[in-house]
């Protein structure tokens, strides 16, 4: 199988690929931006926020964070770290996550030794 390199489209790409289709259907808009037809249907549901946003943003292009209050703080962790803070980020960040009420995931690794500055 081979792989294929993943693009980002910003919003005025997307949103001329959607005028596209509206004039000649999803398919005709896909094969002219060579972009899956798929991509066009997704892009067609998120009309109204692509309009909102800044044009030369790539917009809309994944997941959202599963635990967005926990980033927010292990980022403000991490600033406070980088301007000489002598803590750790990891005690910081474990006890961010017992604070939170956030579910525990097999994928947590609360028992990773700490980050030396």
């Amino acid at each position: 199988m081979t792989t294929c390199k993943r693009h980002a489209y910003d919003a005025e790409f997307k949103l001329k690929a959607i005028s596209h289709a509206v004039e000649h259907g999803n398919r005709a808009a896909a094969r002219e931006f060579n972009v899956n037809e798929s991509m066009v249907r997704k892009w067609r549901k998120q009309q109204d926020d692509l309009r909102q946003v800044k044009k030369t943003q790539r917009s809309f292009r994944g997941n959202k964070a599963r635990w967005p209050q926990l980033e927010d703080k292990l980022e403000h962790n991490e600033q406070l770290q980088g301007s000489g803070s002598a803590v750790g980020l990891n005690p910081k960040a474990k006890a961010s996550s017992t604070n939170t009420s956030l579910e525990s995931s097999p994928d947590s690794r609360a028992d990773c030794a700490p980050v030396s500055p």
